[in-house]
Formats: structure tokens, sequence, C-alpha cells
């Protein structure tokens, strides 16, 4: 996680503005909503079966302020993601059947939403690489 004393998240913060750490974040968010999502839909026909969700904005929100991270007292401590933390925490509290049209939708803005994050990212690392690229001409 460190090259020569300084964090990936340093440099995210010095070279990006930190876009690149929040877009990790945003897809790990969005990757955990997947597999809700997807659990909702195998489960479409287990009698008694309750879809679950969460909101990805809250989720979002409480990991970006680290709510659920515990102080570390010994660098060999092992942290703890704030991404999972908030995902227990934020549980809708909805107890309904599962609507596949419902879940179709929420699939499609979830990958909508992937892909939008990813493509950023991607943006951030294109222009450096030009930079780069361009700096040894």
């Amino acid at each position: 996680m460190s090259i020569n004393n300084v964090t990936t998240k340093t440099l995210d913060s010095r070279m990006f503005g930190g876009i690149v750490e929040t877009g990790r974040l945003a897809l790990d968010v969005s990757m955990e909503r997947q597999g809700l999502i997807q659990s909702n839909i195998a489960n479409i026909e287990t009698p008694g079966y309750l879809g679950q969700d969460f909101s990805f904005a809250a989720v979002m929100n409480n990991a970006l302020r680290n709510r659920g991270e515990l102080s570390r007292t010994d660098s060999r401590h092992v942290g703890l993601d704030p991404v999972s933390v908030s995902e227990n925490m934020e549980l809708s509290r909805d107890k309904r059947p599962v609507d596949l049209d419902e879940e179709m939708q929420k699939l499609s803005e979830n990958q909508l939403l992937f892909q939008t994050v990813s493509k950023i990212i991607g943006n951030r690392f294109d222009s450096l690489k030009m930079a780069i690229d361009e700096g040894g001409k």
C-alpha cells in the first residue's frame, strides 16, 4: 500500500484530486449492490424471500466519511473496509417481495453507474499517460 513512504491515497490526492480513490469506493459500492440485486433475482420464486437493497448515496457518504473505520494502534493491524461496514448498516428496511421489473431497472442503473465511474477513472489515467508520452518528445 505504500510506495517509498507515500501511500496510494496520498498519490491519488496529489495527482488526481482524490478522484481515483473516490471512484474505487464507488466501484466497490456498485459491485456490492450488484450482488444484492442478483441475489434478489435469483430468489424471486423462493417462498417468503424478501428483496434487499441499500441506498448507493447513503453508503457512499458513509464510506467517504470512513464511518465504521476502526482505529489502528499498530501498523500491522488489518484495516476494516468502510464500504462493507457501511453496506451492512444501510440495508433497506423495506420488507416486500421481489419485483422482477424493478430489479432489472436497478440492475441497468447500477451497470450504467459502474461504466461511468470506470470511464472517469480511465480518462484520468489516459490524461496522465498522454502527459508522460508528450513529455518524452
